[in-house]
């Protein structure tokens, strides 16, 4: 009786082998994600990635605040590749000690403007958070769109108007400066005669 068991499981096990592999499918393969991933390759990915990538993964999850450096060495790494890149850089005093003293309003500002892929040119192959990809303008959001075009109305309007503003500012300055001198040697040239009339 056991051995007869014994052979079923063996040509059970066989008939299996026989069976053609089978693959996951659709829901299965999707279902795999970063997270699924050992931490050893957590690490390893957290190597390649820039500073503002670097902390964004930092700050998904308590898994990742406590294996993703983000010291000293990275925010220097980042803050070389954006002046190689003639992209704008802090250039007040930065505080490298913590990521929430180093990323102060300017930082925050620039990060931002990354974010929305603002500092791409837009031209094939320019964006700059994807090597070879070209930035679409729908990644931008209705109300942030508006905000950067208004800022960029008033832009334009003060630099169109900026040396006739100068000009006019200067003018007014000079202008005030003589009216005040004026009223100076007045008041003092009244004062002398009537100075003089009270000595006579």
């Amino acid at each position: 009786m056991y051995t007869i068991q014994l052979q079923a499981t063996a040509s059970e096990h066989k008939s299996k082998k026989m069976e053609s592999p089978r693959f996951p499918s659709r829901s299965e393969s999707t279902s795999a994600n970063l997270m699924t991933l050992p931490s050893e390759l957590h690490l390893q990915i957290s190597t390649y990635l820039s500073y503002p990538d670097a902390l964004a993964l930092k700050h998904s999850s308590r898994h990742f605040y406590s294996i993703v450096f983000t010291g000293v060495r990275l925010k220097v790494d980042w803050l070389i590749d954006r002046f190689e890149h003639k992209l704008e850089c802090p250039m007040e005093k930065c505080s490298f000690s913590t990521d929430e003293s180093f990323c102060n309003g300017r930082v925050c500002g620039i990060m931002e403007r990354r974010r929305w892929h603002l500092e791409c040119r837009r031209v094939k192959g320019g964006c700059l958070l994807v090597n070879g990809q070209t930035c679409r303008t729908d990644l931008m959001p209705g109300w942030f769109r508006m905000r950067t075009q208004g800022k960029r109305r008033a832009v334009k309007v003060m630099e169109s108007w900026g040396h006739e503003a100068l000009m006019i500012g200067i003018m007014a300055v000079l202008l005030n400066l003589l009216w005040h001198f004026s009223q100076r040697t007045w008041y003092l040239d009244s004062r002398l005669r009537g100075h003089y009339t009270t000595i006579d």
